[in-house]
């Protein structure tokens, strides 16, 4: 099933994302900090999870996108970014009483590296290891599992980067940006995203906003073969 990932908060979106699509995302992704360019989920948690709620997905994914110049840059680059991170998603979950960890016990968290940006194997790393090793909520079930976002065809280091990963710094998933043939949220394409070799790719944006003349502020997401994404995401499980 598919679903939406948006830089703007869910309240000021869903509906003209209804109109546009005439039906309910399965789920929502949206940016915690660091992620100077987007609205921030955790800014206004109880609104947002009301209205993901009211829009049918009740589901949300939690991306991060720092200044890209980090992600080339130091181990202690990428634990700070993964510590902001870590306690944003845990204010959100302290904050909204119904916003629940999934129950397959793994909260996929993205990292989001855009075409021309390289990763450094430090930043990565250490980026990495925070998020899998973050005792969430003191619950002493270390749900969080590192993912990244990239275009694995650029020919910055993305896919290269993470080949070289060991234990829990190895991604969960890779969601993949390209191509991007468009279509609707009711009907994606056939799946056929780029991918990397090493690490599974899960999830595919197929529609971006300014590639595919959407009106509504979102882009267009699916998962592979088998793969629901909505069991990876926090569930908003009542009305706030």
């Amino acid at each position: 099933m598919a679903g939406y990932d948006t830089a703007g908060e869910i309240q000021n979106t869903y509906a003209s994302a209804h109109r546009e699509f005439g039906v309910n995302p399965a789920y929502w992704m949206r940016y915690f900090p660091p992620s100077p360019a987007a609205d921030l989920f955790n800014g206004d948690a109880v609104a947002e999870s009301r209205a993901a709620w009211d829009s049918g997905g009740p589901y949300v994914s939690c991306i991060s996108a720092p200044n890209q110049s980090r992600l080339s840059g130091s181990a202690a680059e990428g634990q700070a970014d993964a510590q902001a991170f870590c306690a944003a998603m845990l204010a959100a979950y302290h904050t909204v009483r119904p916003l629940l960890l999934p129950a397959s016990g793994h909260l996929y968290c993205w990292l989001d590296q855009e075409y021309s940006t390289s990763l450094s194997s430090d930043y990565w790393n250490a980026w990495a290891h925070f998020i899998a090793e973050y005792n969430f909520a003191g619950l002493g079930t270390y749900p969080l599992y590192p993912c990244l976002y990239c275009d694995p065809f650029s020919p910055f280091p993305n896919c290269s980067t993470i080949a070289k990963a060991r234990g829990v710094n190895i991604p969960a998933a890779i969601w993949s940006s390209e191509p991007e043939p468009c279509g609707t949220l009711g009907r994606p394409p056939r799946w056929h995203p780029d991918e990397c070799r090493t690490v599974p790719t899960r999830l595919w944006q197929y529609g971006e906003q300014g590639a595919c003349n959407l009106s509504a502020n979102v882009d267009l997401n699916v998962g592979g073969p088998g793969f629901v994404m909505a069991r990876f995401c926090f569930h908003v499980s009542s009305r706030p």
